[in-house]
């Protein structure tokens, strides 16, 4: 499979725990101007490009005017291939929908939302820096749903400061009251230099201990998994066949573009990214210039390494017969005592054809990965 990843840089405001590239507030000219440059920069895609997978990240895609995102929307459908695309996905902010939008976004084509909830209780959303309420999350989903929409994916944070383990399955519990074909559960990350880092290391807020965020992680497993929700990754749930597909491109290696500020590339067995700053970004393609800001060649057994860790993250583990025809190392001959440990240890089970993380060690799944890269 192939991939695309797209970059809109805008938020409303900035979320509290976030440190991906956005700019927030912004300007109608900033998007007027960044749409101009991105048309430019997807002129630059291999020639012959016809991704598998589309994902329109940011940033929040779903903050645009509605011009503004019927804009991009036709710039899009101007400039890829899409006879190729099975999923066509979007990240929404349930603040930043209208159904005037998830109409726009299902005439357009896209076929997959990820919307960004993270919690339903309003008292975390307002700590986290989130525009929106539990109210607005639900309308927003009855939105998708009256649209059309039929694959919609829920994000929500775990292990919340001043939350209790029943309020996260609390959280959990009203994301499955409204049924949707995927869910997402991330151990809330304290990234440098962000307003909630900061908070915690002046006092302000307590972090969750680890025996605490252990517990959560495998109290709301249970809880999706006797709700019919499949397990297929560590964060990532679904219903049968509604699995992630752009995010599977990642996890098992596969090949992809990043267009926009910020974006990432892997392509050609090099892996380059823009730059992240949109002024620069834009001023590069007015120029005719490149907006990468990096560019890196993977030595092949680095980027074997790479690919195993990043297949260990699903669940259904690495094919050692595949894992060798994709990057020419065999995993006894890359790791040699190295996974003899792991598996004594137990955090590695293994078979004649298979590789994968035991169940005990989802949670602590950096400790695994740190000791293969």
């Amino acid at each position: 499979m192939v991939g695309l990843y797209i970059h809109i840089p805008f938020c409303i405001s900035k979320c509290k725990y976030c440190d991906f590239y956005r700019i927030a507030p912004f300007h109608l000219s900033e998007v007027d101007r960044f749409l101009l440059a991105f048309k430019e920069e997807l002129k630059t895609l291999p020639a012959g490009f016809a991704p598998t997978t589309v994902f329109v990240g940011g940033g929040t895609p779903t903050s645009l005017s509605e011009k503004s995102l019927k804009e991009l929307l036709q710039i899009l459908s101007e400039s890829i291939n899409f006879s190729n695309c099975i999923e066509f996905s979007c990240e929404a902010n349930p603040g930043t929908l209208t159904p005037e939008k998830c109409a726009l976004l299902q005439e357009a084509g896209i076929n997959r939302i990820s919307m960004g909830v993270q919690s339903f209780n309003n008292k975390s959303l307002k700590m986290l820096g989130r525009i929106h309420t539990r109210k607005d999350a639900e309308i927003a989903f009855d939105q998708l749903r009256s649209a059309g929409f039929k694959n919609i994916n829920i994000d929500l944070l775990q292990s919340l400061p001043g939350t209790s383990l029943e309020e996260t399955l609390k959280d959990c519990r009203a994301a499955l009251e409204l049924n949707p074909e995927h869910l997402s559960s991330y151990n809330l990350i304290y990234e440098p230099n962000t307003p909630l880092t900061r908070q915690r290391d002046a006092g302000n807020i307590q972090e969750i201990d680890e025996d605490d965020e252990a517990d959560r992680y495998f109290a709301v497993k249970d809880l999706f998994e006797k709700a019919g929700y499949e397990q297929y990754e560590i964060s990532n749930f679904c219903k049968p066949s509604f699995q992630s597909l752009h995010n599977e491109l990642y996890w098992k290696g596969d090949e992809y573009m990043g267009c926009g500020p910020s974006a990432h590339s892997h392509w050609g067995g090099r892996r380059f990214g823009n730059v992240e700053n949109l002024e620069q970004y834009c001023l590069r393609l007015e120029s005719k210039k490149s907006p990468r800001d990096f560019s890196e060649t993977l030595p092949p057994e680095k980027k074997a390494r790479e690919v195993l860790v990043m297949q260990l993250r699903m669940l259904e583990g690495v094919n050692l017969k595949s894992f060798e025809q994709q990057t020419g190392y065999s995993i006894k001959n890359l790791y040699g005592t190295t996974l003899n440990e792991l598996k004594e240890m137990g955090l590695i089970l293994q078979n004649t054809e298979t590789i994968r993380l035991a169940p005990n060690a989802l949670f602590i799944s950096n400790t695994v990965f740190s000791a293969l890269v």
